[in-house]
């Protein structure tokens, strides 16, 4: 299917939106991702170096809790919590009372990072390095 559909996308020149929580197909078929928690974008860029060095906590989360990153015999690393209601978010960040990184600026909006082609919302953005 996904063979199809990308040959179908690049006959008729179109661009394809993909929205899956499968991010070794994401990583295999788009060349931008856009990662989003509580119904919000707070991660964005090339594939490859989004997954690869990822800014946001929710996206650091994500790739940490995949398999493949588990050592066989150990329990899968999780995020803690749970997801908020979208008919209560807290105020500010949504992702703050399931953060590492939250604190009390986290009650405020993050701002809107832009660099290097990516976009990111986060008062304490990771460094990047995997």
């Amino acid at each position: 299917i996904l063979a199809e559909m990308r040959a179908l996308a690049r006959e008729t020149g179109t661009a394809l939106i993909w929205i899956s929580h499968d991010l070794a197909t994401v990583s295999s078929l788009a060349d931008r991702v856009m990662v989003m928690y509580a119904g919000r974008i707070v991660e964005s860029g090339a594939v490859a170096t989004t997954l690869r060095a990822p800014r946001n906590p929710y996206t650091r989360g994500l790739l940490d809790s995949l398999p493949a990153t588990a050592k066989p015999g150990e329990k899968l690393n999780q995020i803690p919590g749970t997801t908020p209601s979208l008919l209560a978010l807290p105020p500010g960040c949504p992702f703050a009372p399931r953060c590492a990184h939250g604190d009390a600026l986290c009650a405020t909006d993050p701002p809107t990072i832009e660099s290097h082609g990516r976009v990111l919302r986060c008062h304490h953005p990771l460094d990047g390095v995997a």
